[in-house]
């Protein structure tokens, strides 16, 4: 059986270069020491974004926010609904979100697959976020399911959270994403209310890392 810091070694190979997609980054909003940036996406109507902050708290207190999938409607722009549908080890877990739109829109839900990788040397952690087809999912997965509803479901979701310790008490923390909200919805409209998503996310996360609960997680 593989050793936890083979599997990691071996995680980051196969991710190494994730981050280094090809978009020219926009500069749209800067505050409270965030910056958020916005791109366009080739073969895709819809911008991706990409939020950065230094954060004042170590790298395992950010992982253990982003292990308690439960507590993500409290600091996730607009999620509601969180479940953890699986852990299938500790560097590879299956979530389902749900999306709060502004009416007329549906709330749309999202199937994510997390896979999570970590530099042996400098530390830096890169938690893959990718969409799931439900018919796709492990066993134990599918079977945690919530029931259908009326949710529009996002099947093209791509993006990350990646963790660059800054000394010994702060991390960099970069988010990106990019996903097509589908049914339809204007892109002119999506592109012009993604400045807010991980503005106010990364704004919510700089308080939970700091929570008590998070102080002693070692995942690695």
């Amino acid at each position: 059986m593989l050793k936890i810091k083979q599997l990691i070694l071996l995680t980051g190979l196969v991710f190494s270069g994730f981050s280094a997609q090809a978009i020219d980054w926009e500069l749209a909003k800067e505050a409270e020491g965030i910056k958020v940036y916005t791109g366009a996406v080739a073969g895709s109507d819809y911008k991706a974004f990409r939020g950065e902050v230094i954060v004042d708290a170590e790298l395992n207190q950010l992982m253990a926010v982003l292990d308690d999938t439960a507590n993500f409607a409290n600091w996730m722009y607009n999620c509601k609904s969180p479940k953890l549908l699986y852990k299938a080890s500790l560097l590879d877990r299956y979530q389902y979100l749900k999306n709060d739109f502004p009416w007329p829109a549906k709330d749309r839900e999202m199937i994510l697959r997390n896979e999570i990788s970590q530099d042996p040397v400098s530390r830096v952690t890169t938690v893959k976020l990718s969409s799931v087809a439900p018919e796709k999912l492990p066993t134990p997965a599918r079977q945690a399911m919530p029931k259908a509803g009326a949710a529009v479901r996002m099947e093209a979701v791509q993006g990350f959270f990646e963790l660059s310790p800054v000394g010994d008490t702060q991390t960099k923390v970069i988010f990106q994403l990019h996903l097509d909200p589908g049914g339809g919805l204007p892109a002119g409209l999506v592109n012009a209310l993604i400045v807010d998503n991980p503005f106010e996310t990364l704004k919510a996360l700089t308080k939970q890392a700091v929570r008590p609960e998070y102080a002693n997680f070692n995942p690695f």
